[in-house]
């Protein structure tokens, strides 16, 4: 259908808090349209694969959390092949995060 918001799926970890955020309206807020949610309580290995699985059966675009810390284990995956929308903002497909180099001395 022409002129519909692209397709999102929303992800929330069952042993995280979303504070009360409802992922529709981020969706909204961002213009996507949320057709399904996955609620996970596996570790980021099979959260990957089940993500991947979801984005590609529904041809989502991207991501909808409640908060980064639902996505945070496993961002990387999601911004290879969709965008991740937070409350606080978009990281857009395709995204490179930024390194952090623990061990370095100053």
């Amino acid at each position: 259908m022409q002129g519909e918001a692209p397709k999102a799926i929303g992800l929330i970890r069952r042993d995280m808090h979303g504070n009360g955020v409802d992922i529709h309206q981020v969706a909204q807020r961002y213009g996507y349209r949320l057709v399904w949610t996955v609620r996970l309580d596996t570790g980021p290995l099979a959260s990957v694969l089940i993500l991947a699985g979801t984005i590609y059966e529904h041809g989502a675009a991207a991501v909808i959390v409640p908060s980064f810390e639902h996505a945070d284990a496993v961002r990387h995956a999601i911004t290879d092949i969709a965008a991740l929308a937070t409350p606080m903002q978009v990281y857009p497909r395709g995204y490179r995060w930024p390194l952090v180099d623990m061990g370095r001395q100053r």
